[in-house]
């Protein structure tokens, strides 16, 4: 057994999927390939506890825009540490990065933070259902775990009754969008999507859709920038499509991988916090907040967006000429910040037994992806380079030992 393992073992006896994160579990097929357990990273790479160095392309899961370790976010970090943690009032540090977040986002101008983007999701529901006084949403995408988001589903201790006030809908479906509005949009408060959702459709027509019925049907839109926002540019989707939306949330990204999140926007909607409650003791952390603070300074300064679109963009092309070149019928895709690898075949089992021995083969080689492959600012042309090395072997092997296999 390897050390990760044997740590998974272990982990297995105390802790529930031995982990803390879902789309952290380890996958037992991957056994003896895929780390489950990391001593460390550095910029773009890290080191699992076995010793073996890989290229990420998950980045913690979207949170590291910048990469691990960066040095100017992390010495700040440290510099507070020495002047406190958490106060018994405000630290004018909030002040500091509201500005910054209204600034760049062009749709917010109040903002207020809480530490994961579930929290900032359901504080924006409570928003909207206090402003309009209706009780009814519509939502699309992964909004996270909380009981409005998680409707539907047997088991999993969300009340039943839940269900009657949540509709569902599939990214870029606005037909069916107005078909609820028009039905029961007097007791819908509002509309709340991932504005884009790594996939093919790059164009906004989704969003700016929702728009347009948002303001018809006279209901709040809300924007789930959890993984696009201060990724797809440093006024989120919203600022890259340009359509506003009512309220907005925000998480990964934002401070490099500290624990922080922000939801904000419209003035009159925010000032209903006037009247109740939305509170957390820890959402006033000074150094998640610094990291927030220095992370977006960054990538105002050092124009960390074009990088990240530039070297994406290297490792579609990349991806392009090999399949290409190996005669792969594949699917490359998204917007250059995140973007994805498909096998393209006609029949949907090849595709996914393909899909499954291409990660082994990149896990072996050092390269750390799946699903898709996030971009930092500390991905350089040389580590696209030999990503695009390892992978078109990698994906050779894949080819060959797929062959061999459906000719047993």
């Amino acid at each position: 057994m390897t050390k990760s393992e044997e740590l998974l073992c272990e982990a297995l006896r105390f802790i529930p999927w031995g982990t803390q994160t879902n789309a952290k579990r380890p996958i037992m097929d991957y056994a003896g390939v895929m780390p489950f357990f990391i001593e460390k990273a550095k910029g773009c790479r890290f080191w699992d506890v076995d010793g073996r160095e890989f290229i990420d392309y998950r980045m913690a899961l979207g949170p590291v825009i910048l990469g691990y370790c960066y040095e100017e976010v992390d010495n700040a970090v440290k510099r507070q540490i020495d002047k406190g943690v958490l106060f018994s009032m405000a630290s004018p540090l909030e002040i500091d990065l509201a500005k910054r977040i209204v600034e760049a986002v062009p749709s917010v101008e109040m903002v207020r933070f809480m530490k994961n983007g579930v929290d900032a999701n359901a504080c924006n529901i409570r928003l909207a259902r206090a402003f309009t006084g209706r009780d009814k949403i519509i939502r699309c995408g992964y909004n996270g775990y909380h009981d409005w988001f998680m409707t539907g589903i047997k088991g999993n201790g969300v009340p039943e009754i839940l269900s009657s006030y949540v509709y569902e809908v599939r990214y870029g479906d606005l037909d069916e969008v107005e078909k609820i509005l028009k039905r029961d949009a007097h007791n819908i408060a509002c509309i709340l999507t991932v504005p884009y959702d790594f996939n093919e459709d790059i164009s906004g027509e989704f969003p700016r859709g929702l728009r347009n019925l948002a303001d018809e049907y006279n209901v709040i839109l809300i924007f789930d920038e959890v993984l696009t926002g201060f990724r797809l540019s440093l006024g989120g989707a919203q600022g890259f499509f340009e359509v506003k939306p009512d309220l907005s949330s925000f998480a990964k990204a934002m401070a490099n991988g500290y624990p922080i999140s922000a939801y904000g926007g419209r003035r009159d909607i925010m000032k209903r916090l006037d009247d109740f409650v939305l509170t957390a003791t820890y959402a006033g952390e000074t150094l998640s907040i610094v990291a927030a603070i220095v992370t977006i300074d960054v990538m105002r300064r050092e124009n960390v967006h074009e990088t990240l679109f530039k070297i994406g963009r290297m490792l579609m092309s990349g991806f392009i000429d090999i399949s290409s070149r190996i005669g792969v019928e594949a699917k490359i895709g998204g917007l250059p910040v995140a973007p994805f690898f498909l096998f393209n075949y006609t029949d949907a089992k090849k595709n996914k037994d393909l899909q499954f021995i291409l990660n082994r083969e990149l896990f072996k080689k050092g390269i750390f992806v799946y699903d898709k492959w996030f971009i930092s600012f500390s991905h350089s042309e040389s580590d696209i380079s030999e990503t695009l090395d390892k992978f078109e072997s990698a994906l050779k092997n894949t080819l060959d030992i797929y062959a061999r296999e459906n000719l047993l």
